[in-house]
């Protein structure tokens, strides 16, 4: 198997072996308040409190009318300013601080993502050097909202904040920001999509993973890969989202972008390190069980290695 599975094929849910159960404690107050740092085997991890995080935001002051006919109100769905920020064990810091930013799907949350995806091993495992920056989205709720992430030049601005809590914490040497890989599961499209349109880090993004999270906005991904010629995207996909795929594919072939459609068995890292536009469809894992994928992403792509 090319990539290393912790999920179960018995269930649809992603297998959580025993002793791994997160217990993070949340740092209280704003980002000017000293971080709560948990280590492990993993790493370090901090959840941090960011006036740049996707909510509180506007767009969702008075709560979401979601499609499953269900009201979801601000709270406690849309007042969670929380940012997670990981450093893999082995980390070293450098001139320039490489980032991957993660967004989680529909009725999920920071913890539940990191208990049930593992996305912390899959950094880890992959070797590369760089820091987890995963910022709360709509909390335990059928929605696709980025809130603040939508507007201009907002992840910049995230960003900024979060490579100031690494330096005041001694965690890196420079607030310099390096390259930044996007990443998401499911709704994570939409935060995604808005990055690509005005995120105001267009210099710095190297790679885009869409975790089974075609769903709409579809243009902003096909004009990246457009206009950044050596930009790397992949998008693992099962069977509901077939056409927006097949969609992205046709006009990336009428603007001259090639890729690569593989079947996921199929899937090798050489095939991932030598084709930039990567779609791989799935019938094998669940919606759920793509997430997997984030790990031989990042082991293929661009970031330097921890033990380079």
């Amino acid at each position: 198997m090319w990539f290393h599975v912790i999920y179960s094929r018995q269930s649809s849910k992603l297998s959580i072996q025993k002793g791994d159960e997160m217990n993070l404690r949340e740092t209280q107050g704003n980002s000017t308040t000293t971080p709560l740092w948990e280590g492990s085997d993993l790493g370090e991890t901090a959840i941090v409190p960011m006036k740049n995080a996707p909510y509180p935001h506007s767009s969702r002051e008075k709560g979401y009318d979601a499609e499953d006919g269900k009201f979801y109100p601000k709270e406690p769905h849309y007042v969670d300013s929380s940012v997670a920020l990981f450093i893999p064990r082995g980390y070293r810091p450098t001139e320039e601080t490489d980032v991957v930013v993660y967004f989680h799907g529909h009725r999920k949350n920071i913890r539940l993502a990191f208990e049930e995806f593992r996305i912390r091993e899959h950094l880890l495992n992959s070797g590369k050097n760089a820091i987890l920056v995963f910022p709360e989205g709509p909390k335990d709720s059928p929605d696709s909202g980025a809130g603040q992430i939508e507007e201009p030049n907002a992840i910049k601005h995230l960003l900024k904040e979060a490579l100031d809590v690494l330096l005041n914490e001694g965690k890196i040497q420079t607030k310099r920001l390096g390259k930044v890989i996007l990443s998401g599961h499911s709704g994570a499209y939409r935060a995604n999509s808005f990055i690509l349109e005005h995120g105001g880090i267009e210099d710095h993004i190297r790679e885009v993973l869409l975790l089974d999270s075609s769903y709409q906005r579809l243009e902003q991904f096909v004009n990246w890969v457009s206009r950044n010629k050596q930009g790397r995207l992949l998008s693992i996909f099962t069977d509901h989202l077939a056409k927006t795929n097949v969609w992205m594919m046709t006009r990336m072939r009428r603007n001259g972008d090639s890729y690569l459609l593989v079947d996921f068995e199929d899937v090798t890292d050489s095939l991932l390190l030598e084709n930039r536009i990567v779609f791989i469809y799935t019938n094998t894992l669940d919606h759920d069980q793509t997430v997997q994928c984030l790990e031989p992403w990042l082991r293929t792509g661009c970031l330097q290695s921890r033990s380079d």
